[in-house]
């Protein structure tokens, strides 16, 4: 099995239950409030060790109560979270409303975040990616430090997956070297300038991402499932029904599945079948990590399923 080297952001969650999202100017009464670690950067290294795969992960948090609790639980995980870092800023911060619906809107502070740097990526996490199999990152760190995530795996020879989320101010080109770039069909359209509407233009944008230098592509289409295209070779596989409760992590953690089994050397179509399994888990789960599924889960995995 091939060790994951995963660099990105680390977050508390704070998670509101609402029935609905508010109109502008109107207040609502929230159902609970939930404090929750979280970032797409944590849930990723630790959905992969949760799937039995061995983990390296790089972030960075604030001097503060929220960074303090963040290592802690850290800790609960076979993750090797030796690298990350602190900093005077504060640790980064979600605030997320999640309607009854299951579906969420995030506000997210990036705090500690942004303060890692290029240098950080060639000193800290160039031993890191040197020992690791798959490098994923996702783009909630600064720029500057992708693009030196980028340049360093190209130079090293090692496969770079990129969850494109978030992707406001980013572009296909930007991405240019990467082995892989995942982004959801909001993302997508942002990395090619248009908006996307049906199978055809999402087809047309990823070949568009293609056109940049990007080797492969996987798009999530959440209860549409993910559509993969390389070359000539285009991919439909369907999303696996199941009652869900809250989105959130769902996309980190179909990024984990994805990446343990191309670390372990899967065909791509079993492993994004693989990787639909693990998104599906989550929705169906309140929570970030919380809702995050063992490699447990995956092996029992009709229990979640709608029976048609």
């Amino acid at each position: 099995m091939g060790k994951v080297c995963v660099i990105g952001s680390i977050n508390m969650d704070v998670v509101m239950e609402v029935s609905r999202s508010p109109a502008a100017g109107e207040a609502i009464i929230a159902r609970a409030v939930k404090k929750n670690p979280g970032g797409k950067g944590e849930n990723a290294a630790i959905a992969l060790a949760k799937l039995g795969v061995e983990t390296a992960y790089y972030g960075c948090v604030g001097r503060d109560a929220y960074g303090d609790e963040l290592l802690e639980n850290l800790k609960k995980y076979p993750v090797d979270a030796s690298r990350v870092s602190r900093s005077d800023a504060s640790t980064g911060t979600a605030y997320i409303i999640v309607e009854e619906s299951g579906e969420n809107r995030m506000i997210v502070y990036a705090g500690a975040n942004e303060a890692i740097t290029p240098e950080d990526i060639r000193t800290i996490c160039r031993p890191m990616i040197e020992d690791s199999e798959l490098v994923l990152i996702q783009l909630e760190i600064t720029r500057e430090a992708i693009y030196e995530i980028i340049r360093l795996c190209r130079e090293l020879g090692k496969r770079l997956v990129i969850d494109a989320g978030p992707a406001h101010g980013w572009s296909a080109a930007d991405f240019s070297g990467a082995w892989m770039v995942s982004p959801n069909e909001t993302e997508l359209s942002t990395l090619v300038g248009r908006k996307l509407t049906g199978r055809e233009e999402i087809l047309s944008g990823a070949r568009g991402l293609l056109k940049s230098g990007i080797s492969h592509v996987i798009v999530k289409l959440g209860e549409m499932g993910s559509l993969y295209v390389s070359g000539d070779t285009v991919l439909d596989v369907p999303a696996y029904p199941v009652k869900a409760v809250d989105t959130v992590a769902a996309g980190d953690s179909y990024m984990a599945g994805l990446c343990k089994c191309l670390s372990e050397g899967m065909e791509i179509k079993p492993a994004m079948e693989y990787a639909s399994k693990c998104g599906a888990v989550a929705v169906t789960r309140t929570g970030a990590v919380s809702s995050l599924p063992s490699a447990e889960d995956i092996a029992r995995f009709d229990m979640f399923q709608i029976q048609e």
